[in-house]
């Protein structure tokens, strides 16, 4: 019961994503990660029918994009990553996961942003 008290009170602090995604700041990244296994993932989910999402624009080989928005907290930690839906929970759910990861190992990060909600367009290539 407890517990179930202070997760509903850590829960309510965080403060909603914009409504607007597009007015979000972008999240700072050093440069494109190169995601292999991540984009055989996605293309497996989208060829065996799993996940039928709306294509991207054929600008420079991007298949599709899972835009999400980043909360940074007080102390410079990512602590909530939201997906924009596309069409496909498992690619959202892929997404975010991997973004956490990358945000906990900290590869080639920058150093943290201001707190707030940031917004981040990961493209898939194939």
């Amino acid at each position: 019961m407890i517990v179930a008290l202070l997760l509903a009170a850590t829960q309510a602090t965080l403060p909603p994503p914009v409504a607007e995604w597009d007015r979000l700041p972008p999240f700072p990244v050093p440069r494109a990660a190169d995601i292999v296994d991540g984009a055989s993932f996605v293309q497996g989910e989208i060829d065996s029918g799993h996940c039928q999402p709306s294509p991207a624009s054929p600008a420079a080989g991007v298949r599709l994009v899972a835009p999400v928005a980043i909360l940074v907290g007080e102390t410079g930690i990512v602590r909530q990553i939201v997906p924009q839906a596309i069409g496909c929970s498992t690619i959202e759910q892929y997404t975010v996961g991997y973004l956490l990861s990358l945000t906990r190992t900290g590869a080639d990060t920058p150093p943290s942003p201001e707190p707030g909600w940031y917004r981040l367009n990961v493209s898939y290539r194939w």
